[in-house]
């Protein structure tokens, strides 16, 4: 008999998936009628495939034909690790990634052919190529294909058919980021070549969380709110700042919550909680364990409670204790300021609920070391 975490979805049912072991970020969402949605990546305990792969296959899931929609968040590397094989296996889903590009991925873009190496690859970046070789070796065209949308606020992303017509739609990033992005873009270009004449006008800078693709997922009943690493932006114009604000995104209160970065208070906007989410909405995030301070903190997780009763963390604890070795620990301690064990499995928060219910119908299950904060 399966266990509970194979048994798959009723094509009736909605269903969102949230895996993380503390370095590492993955949903997996159940649009209803056997249609599937995957938003970034993170490898499974042995290291060696996608976790969304791994998921599905469990759940016997057609991946080739029956995820209809793949999207790349934002490029940093505890989001697309394996999101190439996911692209490769997922042949019918269209994939999608932020409109805002860094000037190194843009340039990932019109450079990426073996021979030609403008730039220093990151994992990140260079999971990126290996994506849009495989979008290439897909097409029938010769000329280079990339992405099927570019992803910004105000572009639906899929629209499903039959009984359970539930819709993606991109709330971020915003249109001006895009603007602050094509001004990275120059600066990167204008370090590659000689200067023509005067200093090109400066932007404002960005990394990588103000290109993040935040997403509404519409339904018949409950909505998803997908915050990705969204920031809250420096002003109106950018970040959740700009969400709250936008008139391209659908006007609906969403009863299930993915946390944006990982719980930080770089992403909390009081606004968004007031009024895109609904009381006591369903909150999930995945933490970030490496570093000094591990998110979300402790009093990450006092703010997020005081928002909601219902808050889960893929992995509670974040961390543990490392093993103590002997004649090992002094010298870890001479040259590390914090030390602690990274799990390897990602947890697992799934919450399921009939495609015309209400957030009272929402039912959760928290696999492999997941738990209510």
């Amino acid at each position: 008999m399966p266990t509970s975490k194979e048994s798959p979805p009723k094509a009736q049912d909605l269903e969102l998936s949230i895996f993380g072991p503390g370095k590492g970020e993955c949903l997996v969402i159940h649009l209803g009628e056997n249609e599937w949605v995957i938003v970034d990546s993170c490898l499974n305990e042995a290291q060696d495939k996608a976790i969304a792969l791994e998921y599905l296959n469990i759940l016997r899931v057609d991946t080739a034909r029956q995820v209809k929609l793949v999207v790349v968040t934002h490029w940093h590397d505890d989001h697309i690790r394996g999101m190439a094989e996911i692209v490769a296996e997922c042949k019918s889903a269209y994939f999608a990634c932020s409109a805002a590009l860094l000037a190194e991925e843009f340039l990932v873009i019109v450079a990426s052919h073996d021979e030609i190496k403008l730039i220093e690859h990151t994992s990140g970046v260079s999971e990126f190529y290996d994506v849009l070789e495989t979008l290439q070796r897909r097409s029938d065209s010769r000329f280079r294909k990339g992405p099927d949308y570019w992803a910004l606020d105000g572009i639906r992303l899929y629209s499903g058919g039959g009984a359970a017509s539930s819709e993606v739609h991109c709330i971020s990033p915003s249109h001006q980021t895009v603007t602050d992005a094509k001004g990275s873009l120059a600066r990167g270009i204008s370090a590659l070549v000689p200067e023509a004449g005067g200093a090109i006008r400066r932007f404002p800078s960005i990394g990588p969380n103000d290109l993040s693709v935040a997403l509404l997922i519409r339904t018949g009943g409950v909505h998803f709110l997908l915050g990705a690493d969204l920031e809250i932006g420096m002003d109106q114009h950018r970040g959740w700042r700009a969400v709250i604000g936008s008139t391209l995104r659908p006007q609906v209160i969403s009863s299930l919550f993915k946390v944006p970065h990982h719980g930080s208070e770089n992403a909390h906007l009081d606004e968004v909680w007031q009024q895109l989410v609904a009381v006591n909405g369903r909150a999930v995030l995945a933490p970030y364990a490496q570093g000094a301070r591990p998110l979300p903190s402790e009093r990450d997780v006092r703010r997020i409670k005081s928002k909601t009763n219902y808050a889960y963390c893929t992995r509670w604890p974040i961390t543990t204790n490392p093993p103590r070795r002997r004649g090992v620990d002094k010298t870890m301690n001479e040259v590390a300021r914090s030390r602690h064990a990274l799990h390897k499995r990602p947890g697992h928060i799934r919450l399921r609920v009939p495609y015309n219910g209400t957030t009272d119908d929402i039912a959760v299950e928290l696999f492999d070391g997941a738990a209510q904060l």
